[in-house]
């Protein structure tokens, strides 16, 4: 059996890993496809714009056997982090093969991540990101620049699997169709950007179709996007209420910014309407970019503490979303083999183990979504 791994967020699943999947079973017609999806919360640090159970559904019907949810303590990190959580859930289901899109495809990954398995970027500057900082660190040992999101994506997927030698090959796909970054709807194509897809869906829900998938269409045209406004009160709302010395126990919170967080909150009350947009822009500065801003916020509005994402680091799980009769065999096989707790329904003694943490973000996001999220609900299963 070739089993073959993506790791993704599917906000929304639409052209793009439609043509990513196609190709996979072009060159590997037999394998069992296996999905590490971000729940409803990602790591660029906003809302999902549909929730978990949804683009689940969304991948197996597009073709995936089995999908399972990155845990929400993996999906608040950085590119590096988040890459490591993913890959060793990846290599827990026995993969033979990551497959993920790249700008250069080219590109050997692994040689490039052994290159700069120990290079970090230099933090002492407070003109400069980490990010930045540990771009031009790479670009010093490679000798040219690695700079798109893809790219690098696939590099921390590459110093990952060094990092837990794990025995999965890379198969990177060149990306097609438009940027990653890019905010308009391409003319004349049917691959869009996430991005470009979510701006438009807000706006004229018809512009977005041809983008989308069948089974994403109808989701398009039944509900409107989750996004960062949504949370905004609750966010400001714990941003108000929080004293200083509590925010410092949450994850990732250091080095002064919960008190900018709350000063520039402060400072922008006047303003109207007072938007999530108008307070991160405020809150932004050289040394923190508005995707780092954007997870802490996650993590201040989910309340996720050092201790939870630690708990979740030294006790790993499987939380299956979905699966099809080859996810379901796939299953079969590696609950013989695997040391760790599959999951696939939550009771009311489980919500406050080792998957508390997800719990609450579910919780949290169906005050929006206004569906349960995981207390009592069941993979879902393709018959085919």
């Amino acid at each position: 059996m070739t089993v073959v791994g993506i790791i993704a967020e599917y906000n929304p699943f639409h052209n793009g890993h439609l043509y990513q999947l196609r190709e996979i079973r072009r060159h590997f017609p037999n394998a069992v496809i296996v999905v590490v999806m971000s729940g409803n919360f990602l790591e660029r640090g906003e809302p999902a714009c549909v929730d978990k159970w949804t683009r689940a559904k969304q991948a197996l019907v597009a073709g995936v056997n089995l999908v399972i949810e990155l845990p929400v303590t993996y999906c608040v990190q950085p590119a590096d982090r988040f890459a490591e959580g993913a890959i060793k859930l990846l290599q827990e289901l026995q993969i033979d093969y990551l497959a993920f899109g790249a700008e250069h495809a080219s590109y050997d990954f692994l040689a490039m991540a052994r290159k700069v398995q120990h290079v970090h970027g230099d933090f002492s500057r407070f003109n400069e990101s980490y990010a930045a900082a540990y771009q031009r660190a790479v670009t010093g040992k490679l000798g040219y620049s690695v700079e798109q999101p893809n790219d690098l994506l696939g590099l921390a997927y590459a110093k990952a699997i060094l990092i837990n030698h794990a025995s999965i090959k890379l198969y990177p796909l060149q990306r097609v169709g438009a940027a990653y970054h890019e905010q308009n709807l391409p003319a004349n194509q049917f691959i869009a950007s996430a991005s470009s897809i979510r701006r438009a869906w807000k706006q004229d829900t018809k512009k977005v179709l041809p983008y989308l998938p069948i089974g994403s269409q109808a989701v398009i045209q039944r509900d409107q996007p989750v996004s960062w406004e949504d949370f905004w009160p609750l966010l400001r709302y714990q941003l108000i209420v929080t004293p200083l010395e509590q925010l410092r126990q949450l994850y990732d919170v250091t080095a002064g910014v919960e008190y900018r967080m709350q000063q520039q909150l402060e400072s922008l009350m006047a303003v109207s309407p007072l938007t999530f947009e108008t307070w991160l822009q405020k809150v932004k500065t050289k040394r923190y970019t508005y995707t780092h801003l954007s997870r802490l916020a996650v993590v201040v509005l989910l309340q996720l503490t050092n201790q939870e994402v630690e708990q979740q680091r030294q006790n790993p799980y499987l939380r299956v979303l979905g699966f099809d009769i080859a996810g379901q065999n796939l299953l079969h096989q590696i609950k013989k083999t695997s040391r760790w707790p599959l999951i696939t329904k939550i009771s009311q003694n489980e919500k406050k183990g080792i998957i508390s943490s997800d719990y609450k973000a579910g919780r949290i996001y169906a005050t929006v979504w206004q569906q349960t999220q995981d207390l009592k609900r069941l993979p879902i299963i393709l018959n085919r």
